[in-house]
């Protein structure tokens, strides 16, 4: 059959969904173009500027029909900053989107009936929400517009969409708390003020790499990490102390960290820490729990919808209070501790070393004598039980929470050989989800409920859980 369509032709198109990338679909004798920056009930006028056996990509020349869900976006660098493609979208509509993200994935990578999945449980805060921010240095500005005056060699923000070594320079990012956008104006006018340069990921020379800001919300505490390379020395050391004296003193932040790393890869995790000021942690309460939060320790980012998620993993758990339950992925045992209660005994498996500490430093935080963590492989504990001789129990429940590319295969092997009676899934990735859920859903597992969880908004991602039960 012949494609009825080519590159560079003019379509008007009627948007009527979002991808999970945050672009529009639109639909022509039933064939599914992407259209970037597309918003649903918009009619547009686009170019096809890329064009596949089963879809098309499309940008866009003209809006022939707004669509009556368009709101105006609240932050001055929306379109050029990357990070909240959702912002021109009424809220209601993001929610909605985020449901059928998953309903699509689960229904056609995991050949799943749509009719499992709830409603997206939406996020009270639209803005304001996130408790840790990481923003780069450059010595590549990236301009708005011709007016900006700022020096072309100097910025700390965030990256530009496409471009490896540009940085936006902002002022505040809306997504943060106005206490954390205050700190940072403030380091970000002392490290100006000194006159060191950045870091240059072309050259890899320069001093300034990263600032992180951490908050507990709920405790009031608030954590600067301020990691550079360790180009400049002793003298480096000094000048970052003096800012440390500078910026806190008004006792608005509870520990100031100077961090190094001279590796070449733009993450901001650094090989060494040197705590200026204060503990060197913050803390947070999640429920009744309490947590200690190291620099490069894994937390929720949304601090008050992650009572809902912790809150709909205890629902679709269903616990009774004699179980014994497996935590996989635990990271810093934040599901755990604020399950730990509800039930008789849990077994948390995490293969980073640090997340352990944390971990065991939490449980006797919140005096859990029933909560062990254990520091294995996934992929080598469960399909070694020797590995995990201290357990005298099979589980009757398993929380499944894998980092965003999912479990390793041999993980789902044995969950399918243990054949725990239920199953939580947790995930930040619906497509990993609903495929992993074909394969446990196949012959053994069977789902019951799926719930997404908005953790994110002002961006296309979502979070959702699966309640699976054996046959």
């Amino acid at each position: 059959m012949n494609m009825p369509f080519h590159r560079g032709q003019s379509l008007t198109l009627s948007v009527d969904s979002l991808t999970s990338n945050g672009q529009g679909i639109a639909r022509m004798d039933h064939f599914v173009f992407f259209v970037n920056g597309g918003i649903p009930g918009q009619t547009i006028r686009g170019t096809v500027r890329r064009l596949k056996k089963t879809y098309g990509e499309v940008t866009i020349d003209e809006i022939v029909e707004e669509s009556p869900h368009r709101v105006k976006p609240p932050c001055p660098y929306f379109g050029s900053c990357g990070g909240c493609r959702y912002q021109n979208i009424s809220y209601p509509v993001q929610v909605e989107s985020k449901t059928l993200q998953v309903v699509d994935a689960v229904e056609r990578i995991g050949g799943i009936h749509p009719g499992y999945v709830l409603p997206t449980l939406p996020s009270e805060a639209e803005l304001g929400y996130r408790n840790k921010m990481e923003f780069t240095f450059s010595d590549r500005r990236w301009f708005i517009n011709t007016s900006d005056p700022g020096d072309p060699r100097f910025a700390l923000g965030l990256h530009v969409p496409g471009f490896f070594d540009k940085v936006l320079d902002i002022e505040a990012c809306l997504l943060q708390s106005p206490r954390m956008n205050t700190v940072f104006r403030r380091v970000k006018e002392a490290v100006v003020n000194t006159g060191l340069p950045p870091y240059s990921i072309r050259s890899h020379t320069g001093y300034w790499r990263f600032l992180v800001l951490r908050e507990g919300r709920n405790t009031d505490t608030l954590m600067v990490n301020l990691i550079t390379s360790s180009q400049e020395g002793e003298s480096g050391d000094r000048t970052i102390r003096k800012i440390a004296e500078a910026v806190c003193g008004d006792r608005n932040i509870t520990t100031f960290i100077h961090s190094k790393t001279d590796r070449k890869g733009q993450v901001a995790f650094a090989e060494s820490a040197d705590t200026l000021v204060g503990p060197g942690t913050i803390s947070e309460t999640i429920g009744d729990s309490l947590f200690e939060i190291s620099p490069d320790a894994f937390f929720q980012t949304h601090t008050a919808q992650t009572l809902r998620l912790f809150q709909t993993i205890a629902d679709l758990a269903e616990l009774r209070g004699n179980e014994t339950v497996y935590d996989l992925y635990c990271g810093t045992g934040a599901i755990g501790l604020y399950l730990a209660h509800r039930t008789e005994r849990i077994i948390g498996i995490e293969v980073i070393e640090s997340a352990i500490r944390d971990a065991k430093r939490n449980r006797l935080l919140n005096r859990c004598d029933n909560i062990e963590f254990i520091l294995a492989d996934m992929k080598d504990a469960l399909q070694e039980p020797e590995a995990l001789t201290d357990i005298p129990a099979p589980p009757d429940v398993i929380i499944l929470d894998p980092p965003r590319g999912g479990p390793h295969p041999k993980t789902i092997d044995a969950l399918l050989r243990i054949r725990s009676p239920v199953i939580v899934y947790v995930s930040c990735n619906p497509a990993i989800l609903a495929r992993d859920l074909s394969i446990l859903c196949k012959s053994v597992y069977e789902p019951e409920r799926i719930q997404p969880v908005d953790m994110f908004p002002q961006t296309p991602h979502v979070e959702a859980v699966a309640r699976l039960v054996r046959r």
